[in-house]
């Protein structure tokens, strides 16, 4: 019995108008994925750019830092919130159009 129903099935192809149509597809999606690339290279080369930017103005100003921190600590909270603030912007920023790909 089942080698009868084995024999009996025939798969079912999608029609050649639905194949053609989902090519199109995956090809606009590749086509538009190597079009958005340069621009997430920029902007992971412009994150490296900040943050070594930042490691050089808190290491070229380490003093002022310290004295900050042992003084008045309070002056850099602002600092640290919109570090923060800036941070989840991006990473929201990064996570849409990695969404909308």
């Amino acid at each position: 019995m089942l080698k009868r129903m084995a024999e009996d099935h025939r798969p079912q192809l999608p029609s050649p108008g639905l194949i053609w149509w989902r090519a199109q597809i995956l090809r606009k999606q590749q086509e538009q994925a190597r079009i958005e690339r340069p621009v997430r290279i920029m902007q992971i080369v412009g994150l490296v750019v900040c943050l070594v930017v930042l490691g050089v103005m808190v290491s070229a100003n380490r003093e002022l830092f310290q004295t900050l921190l042992a003084d008045q600590r309070w002056l850099l909270l602002p600092l640290l919130i919109a570090l923060i603030a800036a941070s989840l912007i991006w990473v929201t920023v990064l996570r849409t159009s990695v969404k909308h790909r």
